[in-house]
């Protein structure tokens, strides 16, 4: 199924627009509608001290942040308007929505497209992380670099481990990006290169998708296998690194760092997440 609804969180900031940009390139490859979203919650301000903020205090509080999200929606337009098709995309403020969701939101999606830190209206108490939206929704998520200069991916490399989250990784990237012209699957381990076992035959499959493809090992040795993987996709140019999104718990990554945290943090390419 090609690509026809994105998702995208704009924030009307510079990082933001990267990701609008991304997203209106795929639109304009794919034929597919763009919905920009922003959300601002309350301030802190609001939610520590609401019992003693004033009615007249706490208004003008939500008025702020309403002008901020008409001022931001208008950018969406006028962004859309000079690059993208205006008939195919809407724009719609989730503070509106009563029980408001992003992951939730995002079901209704093929795809969502993000910066690595969504602040909605710039602010930290609106930022919303793109891991958490790929775990918790089940689409995709594509997390695009703050100064990326956005192309439609043709080459793109696969982390491959043989689990769940990088089947749906791989899934995912055949069903919403049908163009991609070419993929490198490369696994990453600190050992020897693993024996091939059964449903590992991820090049076989990508050819019968009419898909050019290669499998590559790296040994990771002592070095983190998130910094091998990243020089990796340097090493081969590609445009995009697909990968599934918290094989272990969120819980252990956080407190202990793993390879989604820290692409998360390192990657300077877009890197699509499925979960």
């Amino acid at each position: 199924m090609p690509l026809k609804s994105i998702l995208v969180a704009f924030s009307g900031d510079v990082s933001s627009c990267s990701a609008l940009d991304f997203a209106l390139r795929l639109q304009t490859r794919y034929h597919a509608h763009v919905t920009g979203v922003v959300w601002h919650g309350p301030l802190p301000l609001e939610s520590r001290h609401r019992a003693f903020l004033s009615k007249d205090v706490a208004t003008m509080l939500t008025g702020r942040a309403d002008e901020a999200a008409q001022r931001i929606g208008a950018e969406f337009a006028e962004q859309v308007a000079g690059f993208g098709n205006p008939d195919n995309a809407t724009f719609i403020d989730l503070h509106e929505i009563e029980s408001f969701s992003l992951p939730r939101q995002a079901r209704a999606y093929d795809l969502v497209v993000m910066t690595r830190h969504a602040a909605e209206v710039g602010r930290e108490h609106a930022e919303i992380r793109p891991d958490v939206v790929a775990l918790r929704s089940g689409r995709p998520v594509i997390t695009v670099p703050d100064d990326y200069t956005a192309q439609v991916p043709a080459h793109v490399v696969l982390a491959w481990d043989g689990k769940r989250a990088a089947a749906r990784a791989l899934g995912d990237l055949l069903n919403v990006m049908p163009g991609t012209e070419k993929v490198t699957v490369v696994s990453v381990a600190k050992k020897p290169e693993p024996k091939p076992e059964a449903g590992d035959d991820v090049v076989a499959y990508l050819a019968r998708h009419g898909v050019e493809a290669e499998w590559v090992h790296r040994d990771a040795g002592r070095r983190r296998i998130t910094h091998t993987l990243l020089d990796f996709c340097a090493e081969v140019g590609a445009d995009m690194l697909a990968m599934g999104a918290y094989e272990h718990s969120k819980f252990s990554e956080d407190l202990l760092g793993g390879v989604t945290r820290d692409i998360l943090s390192d990657a300077r390419l877009p890197v699509m997440m499925s979960h």
